[in-house]
């Protein structure tokens, strides 16, 4: 365990303090998706080489303490009192609680005006902090010597808003919000990663049911802009099973391992 608290630059408000030891996914994920009673209660670590059960949290010195109390008090707490936990779901049963303002091919969608005890704004705040926190630094992990995700351009809007400096960045993001239908996805978090291998412009991470996902508006379909969650026309949040694509995505980094260090699979 570390600690000494060492001074140095914020990397949101950029001013020189003792940092703290701050997380890229809330502490509280890693202690809800322990299986108390298993041989091993670890939660699972997928990455590129790698697949293990450990207690290890993705952590390091990057936010001063305002800093952190920001960010918790923006929607971090919120976020995490909506997510499953034992068996509850906040969010989903709050949306289950009202019809669906529409609904096609497993798909349904909530809009504002009929889910107004939603608090969009936090959820948004703590999205875009962790897509954010995932991009500005390379956090300690032995395998990894960049970021988790590049969002280029988008730092500094997103870090402003996080500040307090600005709205919120709706004229070079969207974002999205699906809420999962099925138990597998409900107890599965894993860090931000590419939206799509092949495009540089999307990006998502899941938190125990609750499946974020970030787009760069430049170029994108008004549609897309219309659906924000936080910014859009009816705010919408979407519920899905999102089964087949948490098991797509972990699969690819499973064929990532194998093709990388194919004996760690034999």
């Amino acid at each position: 365990m570390r600690t000494n608290t060492p001074l140095g630059t914020c990397k949101l408000c950029l001013q020189t303090r003792m940092l703290q030891d701050s997380h890229l996914l809330p502490a509280a994920l890693y202690r809800m998706s322990r299986l108390d009673g298993a041989a091993n209660p670890n939660p699972y670590l997928i990455s590129a080489k790698r697949t293990i059960q450990t207690s290890r949290q993705i952590k390091d010195y990057v936010l001063c303490r305002d800093c952190e109390q920001r960010i918790n008090r923006g929607g971090e707490h919120y976020a995490m009192s909506q997510v499953n936990r034992n068996g509850s779901f906040p969010l989903l049963a709050m949306l289950n609680s009202v019809p669906a303002s529409r609904s096609s091919s497993g798909f349904s969608w909530y809009y504002a005006n009929s889910t107004p005890s939603i608090d969009r704004d936090k959820l948004g705040y703590f999205a875009l902090s962790v897509f954010w926190r995932a991009s500005v630094h390379i956090w300690h992990r032995p395998e990894k010597k960049e970021p988790p995700i590049r969002l280029g351009a988008l730092e500094e809007p997103i870090r402003r808003y996080l500040l307090g400096l600005r709205s919120f960045p709706d004229d070079v993001v969207v974002l999205l919000l699906f809420v999962c239908t099925d138990l597998f996805s409900q107890n599965v978090f894993y860090e931000p990663s590419k939206g799509n291998e092949l495009d540089d412009t999307t990006w998502t991470f899941q938190v125990r049911g609750l499946n974020f996902f970030l787009s760069a508006k430049a170029g994108k379909p008004s549609g897309l802009a219309d659906a924000c969650m936080v910014t859009g026309q009816k705010r919408m949040i979407t519920t899905r099973s999102c089964q087949e694509k948490v098991l797509g995505a972990a699969l690819e980094l499973v064929l990532k391992q194998a093709t990388v260090h194919p004996r760690r699979l034999t």
